[in-house]
């Protein structure tokens, strides 16, 4: 699996700047703080098996994911934060549009009033960004059980939507199994 190498990112405080300047409320950047250091440590595992994955990227990106809650808590906080970092970074952009979930499908999307298209994370950095986030409540990191309860509450069993979380996550977990330092979420 080949990803992308990182140059030239915002440091970790100019993103969290970023996000203050904005407009984001503190709670957005606590959270915004745990998905970064939960993605990070995923992405560590996934590295240390030999898989070729942007760390650099997923840290500043998974911080700035919800940039767009600046603008809306709604679904369009994701293509309300894709707007903010188009000027900084596409693949920071389209971090904010495919976090959701596992990502949204084409009918998913328009069923939701956003633009019918496909918004359904890609590369391994995006994936690792999306299951993270789906793994932090607020500030706290949760399993992936308790994670697809609460999608199930929100959205009622059998949703597409948890089916992709649940494979993302095993996606994931396949690449994380064998890692060399595992470390507890």
């Amino acid at each position: 699996m080949k990803s992308g190498r990182s140059t030239n990112y915002l440091s970790r405080s100019d993103a969290i700047s970023l996000l203050k300047k904005e407009g984001c409320n503190e709670s957005v950047i606590r959270h915004s703080l745990t998905v970064s250091k939960n993605a990070k440590r995923i992405a560590e595992d996934i590295k240390a098996n030999g898989y070729d994955i942007d760390v650099e990227f997923i840290e500043i990106a998974s911080l700035l994911h919800d940039i767009g809650r600046c603008k809306t808590h709604g679904i369009t906080h994701g293509i309300e934060g894709s707007k903010i970092l188009k000027k900084i970074s596409p693949k920071f952009a389209r971090v904010c549009e495919t976090h959701i979930g596992a990502g949204l499908d084409k009918k998913e999307a328009a069923s939701l009033g956003l633009p019918a298209r496909d918004y359904l994370p890609e590369t391994l950095e995006e994936k690792v960004i999306a299951h993270a986030d789906n793994l932090v409540q607020g500030e706290k990191i949760v399993g992936i059980n308790e994670a697809i309860k609460e999608f199930e509450e929100k959205l009622g069993r059998g949703h597409p939507a948890i089916k992709r979380v649940k494979e993302l996550n095993d996606f994931i977990e396949r690449l994380r199994k064998n890692a060399h330092k595992k470390r507890p979420l």
